[in-house]
């Protein structure tokens, strides 16, 4: 299970959605004039977060594991969809400010991003154990 790298990145991608809650800006703008916003990002990033690590303890059934990660992913994006669509309607999607570049919000955004594309990199790991596994069944 720890062994392979694809715990590696599903951890990492958990880590990067749950590290995005963190973050006091998101919570500032748009949480403060929308009143859906904070309890649909909060559910549906600890809904990603949860099933990517939910997705690491089914190592003995990899397609099953592909699925749930492919669900992680569809999370993932409806978060991304549901955070920046938030603060776009709170008109506070700007990351150039007078002060120059916000980082913390740019961060915030990348974040769901960043673990998408761990999420994406996981399931390509999985598919390569499961011709792996196939390939090795034709040899018996």
């Amino acid at each position: 299970m720890i062994q392979r790298i694809q715990t590696v990145y599903l951890a990492l991608g958990a880590a990067a959605l749950v590290a995005m809650l963190f973050f006091n800006v998101i919570w500032q703008g748009a949480a403060t004039e929308q009143a859906w916003f904070t309890p649909v990002v909060v559910a549906l990033g600890i809904l990603a977060a949860a099933v990517a690590v939910g997705a690491v303890f089914l190592f003995g059934d990899r397609h099953r594991q592909r699925k749930v990660i492919v669900a992680a992913q569809g999370v993932t994006v409806l978060l991304l969809v549901a955070f920046c669509g938030g603060l776009y309607l709170a008109d506070a999607l700007y990351v150039r400010t007078a002060q120059g570049i916000d980082v913390s919000l740019l961060s915030a955004i990348l974040l769901p991003v960043a673990a998408y594309l761990l999420f994406l990199l996981a399931r390509r790991r999985i598919d390569k154990d499961i011709e792996l596994v196939r390939s090795m069944d034709r040899l018996r």
